[in-house]
C-alpha cells in the first residue's frame, strides 16, 4: 500500500500578518528618512540671532533630519569669527538643538578700527553698540596681560565702560583709567582688574557722588569736589 503524501496547508493569516509588519515597517523607514527638521533650537547665543546661526551652518531650509551631520554643523559654525565652541544635538522628536559658546567682545580699538576679542584676536566688525573704546597706543605685551584679565570680567561691567586709556606711571607700566558711564573714573592694573566686578557694591556705597574709584594700588574712593 502506497502511503500518501499529506499536503501542507498554507497558512494565508499568517502570510497577511508578515505582509502587513512588513508594510507598516517599510512606510515608518520612509516616514523617518524623508521626515524634515521640525524645529531647531538655539541657546547661548548673544551676539549672533537664531536666524545668524542657522544659516551660518545652512540649515535655514530644514533639511531632512537624518541627512543632518552634526560635524559638519559644527565645523561651518567653527568658521564664524565669534564662535569659540559648538556642541550640536540631535533629540527626540526631529529637533536639532545647537548650543554655541560665543568669544567675547571686549573693546574698540580707535586706531585701528577693529575689536579685541577675549581670544586677543583683533577683527572688524559692523558696529557694536555697548563696548568701551580704547583710546590710546598699548604695548603689545602689556594689552595681552590687560585683555587676559579683562576677560574674567562680568559683560555687564564691561559694558559700564565708556572709554580705556593705558595710563602708566612709574610705579607700574601696567596702569589702566577706565571713564565710567556714570561719570566716574577707575584706574586699575592688570593684576588687580577682576576686583571690577565688584564695582557696583562699591558705588551704591558712595551713592550719587562722583569720584575716582583707585584699584590700582588700593581699594578706596576719592569724592571729587
Amino acid at each position: 500500500m502506497k502511503k500518501r503524501k499529506s499536503k501542507k496547508k498554507i497558512n494565508f493569516k499568517n502570510i497577511i500578518k508578515f505582509i502587513l509588519i512588513l508594510s507598516i515597517f517599510i512606510i515608518l523607514i520612509y516616514f523617518v528618512f524623508n521626515t524634515k527638521t521640525r524645529n531647531i533650537i538655539i541657546l547661548n547665543n548673544e551676539y549672533y540671532t537664531d536666524e545668524d546661526i542657522i544659516e551660518g551652518c545652512g540649515i535655514q531650509n530644514y533639511p531632512k533630519f537624518t541627512l543632518l551631520s552634526t560635524s559638519s554643523i559644527k565645523k561651518k559654525l567653527l568658521d564664524l569669527d565669534l564662535i569659540e565652541d559648538v556642541k550640536v544635538k540631535k533629540k527626540f522628536g526631529f529637533i536639532l538643538q545647537i548650543e554655541v559658546s560665543e568669544k567675547k567682545i571686549l573693546y574698540y580699538i580707535r586706531s585701528t578700527d577693529e575689536y579685541k576679542l577675549s581670544t586677543n584676536e583683533n577683527i572688524k566688525l559692523d558696529n557694536v553698540i555697548g563696548v568701551p573704546t580704547l583710546i590710546n597706543y598699548v604695548e603689545e605685551d602689556v594689552e595681552k596681560n590687560f585683555v587676559s584679565s579683562l576677560k574674567k570680567v562680568d559683560k555687564n561691567i564691561i559694558n559700564m565702560i565708556s572709554e580705556i586709556e593705558y595710563s602708566p606711571n612709574e610705579f607700574d607700566n601696567k596702569r589702566f583709567l577706565l571713564y565710567m558711564n556714570d561719570s566716574n573714573l577707575v584706574y586699575v592694573t592688570t593684576t588687580r582688574i577682576e576686583l571690577l566686578n565688584k564695582y557696583v557694591d562699591v558705588i551704591k556705597k558712595v551713592g550719587d557722588k562722583k569720584g575716582i574709584l583707585y584699584l590700582d594700588s588700593g581699594n578706596y574712593f576719592e569724592i571729587k569736589k
